[in-house]
């Protein structure tokens, strides 16, 4: 799994290529797409309120199934409030929701089931394809939350963090020379 800083960054450059700037139209929107792209992890506010944040974490809300149907609402929400193009909001949400199941899918999961059920509905099986390190969050379902931020502040999620972060600067470096160019050439 990826740490939170991680899918808002990536909701970040998202948002950066969709509107081809690196400054977001407003903050209000900023957050929504950051929240966007945290969303699958709102599986742990049951788990926080029975005490045992991760007992639910890694479920549905991690699949292309869940997503989409997440996108759908999301979209619908934003196309008719705003008056956009349902279908290009749709491709948006579903790109930023999907965003956390790409970095979760590439992180090392450390506690079982290993990975997250990309698949569902299709699919009860889990997947991952260990590339990057996992943050550290308790290997228990039954953690407690003392345990459980005892893990999320450690000196190893500070280095997941750190490598997220030179990951994602040659995106931020390519989109802040593709938005010049385009500014020059407007």
């Amino acid at each position: 799994m990826s740490s939170p800083v991680g899918h808002s960054l990536a909701g970040y450059v998202i948002a950066a290529w969709r509107d081809k700037s690196l400054k977001p139209r407003s903050l209000m929107l900023l957050g929504l797409y950051v929240f966007l792209a945290n969303a699958p992890d709102l599986d742990f506010i049951p788990g926080i309120l029975r005490g045992t944040p991760n007992m639910y974490h890694h479920g549905i809300s991690h699949s292309i199934g869940f997503g989409f149907m997440f996108a759908l609402v999301a979209g619908a929400l934003i196309s008719l409030r705003g008056g956009k193009r349902f279908g290009r909001e749709f491709l948006f949400m579903f790109a930023l929701y999907g965003s956390h199941l790409v970095l979760d899918l590439l992180s090392m999961d450390g506690r079982p089931p290993f990975g997250i059920p990309i698949l569902w509905p299709f699919s009860d099986h889990y997947f991952m394809v260990p590339l990057l390190p996992p943050v550290m969050h308790s290997v228990l379902d039954d953690a407690t939350i003392g345990q459980f931020l005892a893990d999320v502040f450690s000196k190893h999620n500070l280095y997941v963090i750190g490598l997220e972060m030179m990951l994602t600067m040659p995106f931020l470096v390519i989109l802040s020379l593709f938005s010049r160019r385009q500014v020059r050439h407007a």
